[in-house]
């Protein structure tokens, strides 16, 4: 492509980036126009097409001035930032939707415990450092105080907030290793998939350890920034105490990430040690060693962790782990994939169905990251990974040191903590990925084919697709939204302030446990509520409860997810329907999307 060609292209690179501008601004005020008024099963059916058109517009533009073609004029450097920043607003207004359309909560089971703790900490019914990771909690409330909205709108910034700190370290990161603004531009898009969120124990949602993996690559930038500091003054250097403060950070958002961190830089320290002893001329001696700062992430989690029991109830989580795993037939995994397996065969879906729905992207970036590591490591003299950044294996290294922990946590019995493994080990996968694209890119035909350019924009369309329409639970993969509507709250709050103290609540599956935490503010959660067996409602609930009375609740939210979402695995329309028809069952309180019903104990005169 002539530099004649570029600046000839550049006005009409420069009027179709502004019309995509225009259609991200009208798929916000389209958004913003049609609030949410009501429980909404699925955020993708309910948000008006004419938004997502827009967006789609938008990332499609930002895709081709990015990748089609790659030019070293300065006027298409220009676009191309332009382009980045394009992308980076359309995956902005696609996060923030819950916010856009103006969610009242977005998140059920441990992000309705974590918005409870936060009312208990503004209300000053305990302090932050009562919690064992108060990171979150105490975020929420400083936004709710400074801007002056509710906890639960604050606590939806806090997730968005991570995501945009992760969309925008990951670049970063790649940059400081690889200084080529095309590197970063492929970083950016990769970072958009948003690979570490799996909503299986990682959520788009209020979720301590999603948001903590989320900031890690704050963390892992300025670490590959330490290395290139003077290692004379280097930990008292404005990196080094940035590093420093971001450790403590991650303790403070969990310290079960910074226990997973740890392992990763401690396999870093490994090879520095013996690279800078054994290797002759190796790169690692011109770069300061993170040894100190190791040192001091270990130091602040062990001095916050001893004040909370994490050693005693980890030692006896894993050794109990392992003896179940020993003295049982089958293992944790084996269990729960064949109960989920059976549970999607009943409904029509498989598993292989719902892995690609959910980690096609993850599996074709850790493909493109294993090619980058065995490729370096086979192919020392090829000329695709010739003077290959050493930040390249350190970052390998900390992956494969993240994979015993995976597999400790995957023996562990009825866990699912290894998929937060796994949302960590997705950051270095997202990075070593990202320099993988850029080196195939670089150094071969790619580099100077129109077509191979416009093969790479195609594929991270497929991908950014693929991913983001899975990051929010929904039922294209057999699932509900955890949309908390007004409707929701308000029924909960009215229920429990009118509630007899001596009458016991039931609801579906979890029950009103966690949405009690999160309207008084528990600072133990609250696991006094029941939930319905399944026979409950097909047998008739009043001959469930003979012995006490009870109030059972039902929402909006409940119906949408067993009847839509699970289609009727557990319960199905006609039971539902038939609890307010139950002789003996009275309904004492509705609001359209909340059904609270008074069941006796004792059968009343004249009833069935």
């Amino acid at each position: 492509m002539s530099p004649h060609y570029a600046a000839d292209g550049d006005p009409f690179q420069k009027l179709v980036l502004a019309i995509a501008f225009l259609a991200v601004s009208g798929s916000t005020l389209i958004a913003h126009d049609n609030p949410a008024i009501g429980y909404e099963l699925s955020i993708y059916t309910t948000t008006p097409e004419l938004v997502w058109a827009g967006l789609l517009i938008a990332l499609s533009v930002s895709l081709a001035v990015v990748f089609v073609p790659f030019s070293e004029t300065n006027h298409d450097r220009s676009s191309r930032s332009l382009a980045v920043v394009l992308g980076g607003l359309a995956f902005a207004v696609f996060v923030g939707m819950p916010i856009i359309r103006g969610y009242r909560f977005y998140g059920h089971y441990d992000a309705l415990t974590h918005l409870g703790w936060a009312r208990g900490i503004r209300e000053g019914t305990f302090l932050p450092f009562d919690l064992f990771y108060p990171g979150i909690h105490t975020v929420t409330v400083f936004i709710s105080s400074m801007i002056g909205i509710s906890l639960s709108r604050s606590m939806l910034f806090v997730v968005f907030l991570a995501v945009l700190l992760f969309c925008l370290f990951v670049p970063l990161c790649v940059l400081t290793i690889i200084p080529d603004d095309r590197a970063a531009a492929i970083a950016a898009f990769s970072a958009f998939l948003l690979l570490p969120i799996t909503t299986i124990s990682m959520y788009l949602s209020a979720h301590a350890m999603s948001q903590a993996v989320l900031f890690s690559p704050v963390l892992l930038f300025l670490f590959t920034k330490y290395l290139g500091t003077d290692r004379s003054g280097s930990i008292l250097s404005t990196v080094g105490v940035a590093l420093a403060l971001s450790s403590v950070a991650v303790v403070l958002y969990h310290p079960q990430l910074a226990a997973h961190l740890t392992v990763a830089l401690l396999a870093i320290c490994a090879v520095q040690y013996f690279a800078r002893r054994t290797v002759s001329g190796s790169r690692a001696i011109e770069q300061t060693p993170i040894y100190g700062q190791t040192l001091f992430l270990i130091a602040v989690f062990l001095v916050w962790s001893s004040n909370h029991g994490f050693f005693a109830g980890t030692m006896e989580y894993f050794l109990g782990s392992a003896v179940e795993f020993l003295f049982r037939e089958g293992g944790a995994v084996g269990d729960t994939v064949g109960s989920q397996g059976a549970s999607l065969a009943a409904i029509g879906g498989s598993l292989t169905e719902i892995f690609l729905k959910l980690f096609l992207s993850q599996l074709v970036f850790s493909l493109l990251a294993g090619g980058l590591v065995l490729s370096a490591v086979l192919s020392r003299k090829s000329q695709w990974f010739k003077r290959l950044p050493l930040e390249t294996s350190y970052f390998a290294v900390a992956l494969f040191a993240l994979g015993p922990v995976f597999f400790a946590y995957v023996f562990a019995a009825g866990s699912k903590m290894y998929f937060r493994v796994f949302g960590l080990m997705m950051v270095f996968v997202s990075v070593l990925g990202s320099i993988a694209i850029y080196r195939i890119v670089m150094r071969s035909w790619l580099s100077r084919s129109r077509f191979g350019h416009s093969l790479l924009a195609v594929g991270f369309a497929l991908l950014l697709v693929i991913s983001l329409i899975a990051v929010f639970p929904s039922p294209y993969t057999y699932n509900a939204s955890p949309h908390v509507s007004e409707q929701h709250f308000n029924g909960y709050q009215s229920a429990f302030d009118s509630q007899n103290e001596e009458i016991m609540f039931v609801g579906l599956r979890s029950g009103p446990n966690r949405i009690h935490d999160a309207i008084h503010g528990n600072e133990e959660r609250m696991r006094l509520y029941q939930d319905l067996s399944d026979e409950a409602i097909e047998n008739g609930v009043q001959s469930q409860y003979d012995d006490d009375d009870r109030y059972l609740a039902l929402t909006q939210a409940d119906y949408k997810r067993e009847v839509d979402a699970y289609r009727g695995l557990r319960y199905t329309e006609t039971e539902l329907d038939s609890v307010g028809s139950e002789r003996g069952v009275h309904r004492v309180q509705s609001n359209g999307e909340f059904e609270l019903y008074y069941i006796p104990g004792e059968t009343e005169p004249g009833a069935a």
